[in-house]
């Protein structure tokens, strides 16, 4: 197979090839984001939930970096340097304008359900939703993303930019160690998730030539095997000195980190040896990725609250998180649909996200 005549394909498939990724991306989220297992670890009859859903998390503790990853890959760099008012302008613009509105109907939840008061502080910072801060991170690395581009291609600077993300990692385990508990909000800060945004720009500017090194797709499989198993044994040992399952599970780990890069780089070879994909659903899933991410939290409360009615269900939870999932998927489908068809997609493009 002639890898440089796969890599010359039309625009159109590489989006669908794209599109699919984001797909499987944020049917992670919602993994993510489902019923979790840490009220099974302290119980003896049904721990194997915990194991399962502690291993599962491992596996699907990608999605957030790889977004990161693809927002960098897909940068418009001529519109960038050509007006670098007006693409930071629009970008945030873009980006603000859904966040504000959804930041304020969870906080509406909240205070409904008397769980919070109004705080401002989380309403501007996306903390009234576990999933908000995505968007946080991504305005302040559109506000980095001139310099960045302008620092690529004159190649300065790179172990300055490289190391941002390893040195927060390294703050964030000192920190929690000695705390035995995370910093508050982060994951909100960019440095966390800096170096996905900064490898994706650079593959858009300089390309991913490094890769046509070793161009065998199972010597990237192994790596990403390998890189799970050290994210599932830290997991573990992270457990033993006495942290919090959150941070345990985070993704936000070294070893989740490395395992995430090893995922992109199997990813990208992938991508160069594929003929045309017949994957629609998942392309469809990955068309309405962002609009999910948005509304899908909302279907999460519910359907938690749904799960409570079902007491045969709570001792099998991959059923439950398949049932979560097959619900949650559907009708956030189901919000989109219905509210472009209310305000129409332009609207609902600018307001919703979607």
């Amino acid at each position: 197979m002639n890898i440089m005549n796969n890599q010359i394909r039309s625009s159109k498939y590489k989006d669908e090839f794209w599109q699919i990724i984001r797909g499987i991306c944020i049917i992670c989220v919602i993994l993510i984001h489902c019923k979790n297992g840490v009220e099974y670890r302290n119980d003896s009859t049904n721990y194997w939930n915990f194991d399962y859903w502690f291993i599962l998390r491992q596996l699907i503790n990608f999605p957030i970096a790889i977004f990161i990853f693809l927002s960098g890959n897909f940068i418009n760099v001529q519109k960038v340097k050509k007006s670098t008012l007006n693409y930071i302008y629009n970008r945030i613009k873009r980006l603000f304008i859904p966040f504000m509105l959804w930041t304020s109907f969870y906080t509406l939840i909240k205070v409904i359900n008397n769980v919070e008061e109004i705080n401002f502080i989380k309403l501007l910072f996306g903390l009234s939703s576990a999933h908000l801060y995505y968007i946080i991170v991504l305005i302040q690395l559109t506000l980095l993303t001139p310099l960045l581009i302008r620092d690529i291609q004159n190649n300065k600077r790179t172990k300055f930019w490289i190391l941002i993300t390893p040195i927060y990692l390294v703050y964030l385990y000192f920190y929690m160690i000695i705390n035995k508990k995370q910093i508050p909000f982060y994951q909100t800060y960019f440095p966390a998730w800096f170096i996905f945004y900064y490898i994706g720009l650079s593959v858009k500017i300089n390309g991913y030539k490094f890769l046509y090194k070793n161009n065998q797709i199972s010597i990237s499989l192994i790596m990403c095997i390998v890189s799970f198993i050290l994210s599932i044994f830290e997991g573990y040992m992270l457990l033993s000195l006495g942290l919090l399952e959150s941070i345990a599970s985070s993704q936000i780990k070294i070893s989740t980190f490395l395992y995430t890069f090893t995922l992109i780089k199997l990813i990208m070879k992938i991508k160069l040896y594929s003929q045309d994909n017949k994957i629609k659903w998942l392309k469809y899933i990955g068309d309405n990725s962002y609009g999910i991410y948005y509304v899908h939290m909302f279907w999460i409360i519910i359907s938690n609250r749904g799960l409570i009615l079902i007491p045969s269900l709570r001792d099998i939870l991959p059923i439950c998180q398949f049932i979560q999932l097959i619900f949650v998927l559907s009708f956030s489908f189901f919000s989109i649909y219905i509210i472009r068809m209310i305000i129409g997609r332009n609207l609902a493009n600018k307001l919703f996200g979607f």
